[in-house]
């Protein structure tokens, strides 16, 4: 008897392309080369096709931070670059995803002592980075800081839920991305390696939050 293919199921057969897409722009600078503005579509599609899937498994808020961060990813690949727009997508994404993580807090309760404790070092740490990066923030000062503080509160409410650690993971990754992100920015440090870095930290941060956001089981 032929197995019924179900929206859920469907769902999880769309991971595989996303991922590819994914890997795909990790080398659209080099071997894929592809023209704009097709650069930018491939970008966010990979991220388009977790916000399906996202959907497909009946988890409507994370579908939703998906999709804004794909925006964001379109917004920061057009030509020229339209940064406030970008970092205000991805900002509303993380409020979403913040969200997500208090109403887990709510339902499940908090990991106690551990969780807050990671949290307020992670809060430290997210106001000395905040600091230091300040003198070349230039005309992005305002929306850079409210940024770095919606995230900083995402990731400390994904560090005090009981959500899966793949969820948490994703949230960490989603700040070490953004902090690399950062310090091209704001500080001019660009070593070769920071590009793909940044991109693989961020494909494994949605994937981590994604995954670990619409499991039924611990959701």
């Amino acid at each position: 008897m032929a197995t019924a293919i179900t929206p859920g199921r469907t769902g999880t057969l769309l991971l595989v392309p996303a991922l590819l897409l994914a890997t795909l722009y990790l080398f659209d600078g080099t071997a894929l080369g592809l023209p704009y503005p097709w650069n930018a579509a491939l970008k966010a599609s990979g991220i388009v096709l977790l916000a399906v899937y996202a959907g497909l498994k009946r988890f409507p808020l994370v579908a939703l931070a998906l999709a804004l961060s794909a925006v964001g990813d379109v917004m920061l690949a057009l030509q020229p670059a339209q940064m406030t727009f970008g970092i205000a997508a991805f900002g509303l994404a993380h409020i979403v995803y913040a969200v997500i993580f208090a109403r887990l807090i709510q339902m499940k309760g908090s990991r106690g002592l551990p969780g807050y404790a990671a949290a307020g070092a992670l809060a430290l740490i997210g106001i000395l980075l905040l600091v230091w990066l300040q003198p070349g923030m230039g005309d992005l000062r305002v929306p850079a800081t409210i940024y770095n503080g919606v995230i900083v509160v995402m990731a400390c409410l994904a560090l005090m839920s009981r959500a899966p650690m793949i969820a948490v993971a994703g949230a960490l990754l989603f700040v070490l991305s953004d902090t690399l992100i950062a310090l091209g920015l704001f500080m001019d440090y660009d070593p070769a390696w920071r590009g793909p870095a940044v991109w693989v930290t961020y494909v494994a941060a949605q994937f981590g939050l994604a995954l670990g956001l619409t499991d039924p089981r611990k959701s």
